[in-house]
């Protein structure tokens, strides 16, 4: 049977946060919510937090995840998330599929977890999970603001976008076998790639004090209907 392993990037330098990998969240350290629910996930068989920060290490350690020693190159500003991966999936010796879990992603569920890594057969090399979007998308130029879109439509028009929402990728060994192919995205990939669709709720990332605020109100509301 082939080995699925979840791993949890956590640093411990986070700039728009400070130290939010550990910081409470509804009760329990950010981090946590992402280990129980790999922890939970019917189809991962292990769960790691790669991390150079010792606090970190104790905290996840305690929710019952293993630890990624990861080197201080790989924890600065300008370090890769390919390259902490790859990093991590070469500790392990290349484990068959490789499950990310972004810890700022703290309303993801097991069951989502399970229902992406099924995703991942016959040709298929990586998943990665987005959320549909019918907004205009611009871009900066030089000072000046240019669209990403050929033409102005109603968005009804438009037919459905997605937005990567950095919540669950998974990825064949190959991927990381391979020098650099951001995730199975980059030009040397081989496979075709999949997209698991989330809703809105479950696709704001936590990178700032208002999306602190957000995801807290959001997770208590889930919790509500659920009980």
């Amino acid at each position: 049977m082939s080995k699925t392993v979840a791993i949890i990037p956590a640093r411990g330098g986070s700039k728009g946060i400070p130290r939010k990998n550990i910081r409470d969240f509804c009760g329990k350290p950010l981090i946590a919510h992402s280990i129980l629910a790999g922890l939970q996930a019917q189809q991962v068989h292990e769960v790691y937090v790669s991390t150079e920060d010792q606090e970190i290490a104790e905290v996840a350690k305690a929710c019952g995840a293993q630890i990624i020693a990861r080197p201080m190159e790989l924890a600065s500003d300008t370090a890769s998330t390919f390259s902490v991966l790859h990093h991590a999936s070469s500790v392990l010796n290349f484990p068959e599929v490789l499950v990310t879990l972004q810890p700022t992603s703290p309303l993801r569920t097991a069951e989502q977890i399970d229902h992406a890594i099924n995703l991942l057969d016959g040709q298929t090399e990586t998943v990665v999970s987005v959320c549909p979007t019918h907004r205009y998308h611009w871009r900066e130029e030089n000072g000046y603001g240019l669209p990403n879109f050929e033409s102005r439509r109603r968005r009804q028009e438009m037919g459905t976008q997605f937005i990567e929402n950095g919540s669950i990728y998974v990825t064949r060994k190959s991927v990381f076998q391979r020098v650099d192919d951001r995730l199975g995205m980059g030009i040397t990939s081989t496979g075709k790639i999949k997209l698991y669709i989330m809703d809105e709720q479950y696709s704001v990332e936590l990178d700032s004090e208002t999306d602190f605020t957000i995801l807290e109100q959001l997770y208590k509301s889930k919790e509500e209907k659920e009980n």
